[in-house]
């Protein structure tokens, strides 16, 4: 997946599949954990899937049947986009902190009239 492709919804998809890797989200449960709305979650999906980072399964009628629901379609990341979203997740953070010889790094001041 290009770096131009990690938009800060995808970003916070990536950090929420990565949370715990072997955990499967509907639609619904990834949104809310992700903070993320359903016009921004399905595109980044769909990136995360032609990059071969995510897979996703529609769940059994008949277990749906069962709970009263409609069918979830569940998503998860594979080993792959486990690797690949951990190290693009590292770089993105390295390219933009600022360099700790940068004036005021690290300095925390207090608004004026606080």
């Amino acid at each position: 997946m290009e770096q131009k492709d990690l938009t800060p919804a995808a970003v916070r998809i990536a950090q929420t599949f990565l949370e715990d890797p072997t955990r499967r989200f509907y639609a619904t449960e990834l949104m809310e954990a992700a903070r993320v709305g359903s016009g921004s979650l399905y595109p980044a999906l769909a990136r995360m899937q032609k990059a071969g980072w995510v897979e996703e399964e529609d769940e059994d009628e008949e277990t749906a049947r069962q709970n009263n629901r409609r069918a979830r379609r569940y998503y998860w990341m594979t080993g792959e986009g486990v690797r690949e979203a951990h190290c693009a997740l590292v770089e993105l953070s390295e390219s933009v902190r600022p360099p700790a010889s940068s004036p005021g790094w690290g300095l925390n001041p207090s608004p004026k009239g606080v």
